[in-house]
């Protein structure tokens, strides 16, 4: 059953500064997050996607509010890094912002990157999968919704006509599911490293 979260005002984060960078990911200036994606300029981000304990996905769905994307159905945590910041540190706080879930409430593994494009927003993207045994609780001014999905669910979601999905999140769709998920059913991720009890 998706949660459903009652809409916020909503916030804007234009005025975020993040760090702008080359084609080799190397800093070369700082812009506004709204100059950013204005014009088009090579930034970094984070995607997670979050499983629970029965290696079912959470898939969430973006607040209307949000600048891009608004109301697709996405990744489980995904954001921007802010100037200075690094890609654990940003994954860390996405999981935290987003669905409510602390650093000490789940495992989570870097497991790819994704060069910049403009199939992806221009973004520098370091993906992870993490595991938890908590229940998400998704924040209304960044997540307008979200359930755990098995992959067969996932797949129907994908097929409806009247569900669309942000475009990073299919091209890393289609790595987990034939990369990372029969690794993950072989208990060969995450092995001993389990997540914490509710």
């Amino acid at each position: 059953m998706e949660q459903q979260v009652p809409p916020t005002g909503g916030f804007s984060t234009d005025h975020e500064i993040l760090d702008v960078v080359d084609t080799d990911n190397q800093v070369i200036g700082q812009a506004t997050r709204k100059e950013v994606h204005e014009k088009g300029l090579m930034h970094r981000s984070v995607h997670i996607f979050m499983i629970d304990r029965d290696q079912r996905l959470y898939i969430q769905k973006r607040a209307e509010s949000k600048e891009t994307f608004p109301g697709a159905h996405d990744s489980s945590a995904a954001g921007h890094l802010e100037a200075g910041e690094g890609y654990h540190e940003c994954a860390a706080r996405e999981v935290e912002e987003e669905l409510g879930l602390a650093p000490d409430q789940h495992v989570m593994f870097q497991v790819g990157e994704l060069g910049a494009s403009e199939d992806n927003g221009f973004e520098h993207v370091r993906f992870y999968v993490a595991q938890t045994g908590h229940e998400p609780t998704p924040n209304p001014e960044e997540v307008a919704g979200g359930a755990f999905y098995t992959l067969d669910e996932v797949e129907d979601l994908i097929a409806r006509d009247d569900t669309h999905f942000a475009p990073t999140f299919r091209i890393l769709y289609f790595f987990y599911v034939t990369e990372l998920a029969p690794r993950i059913q072989a208990g060969e991720l995450f092995g001993e490293h389990q997540p914490p009890p509710a």
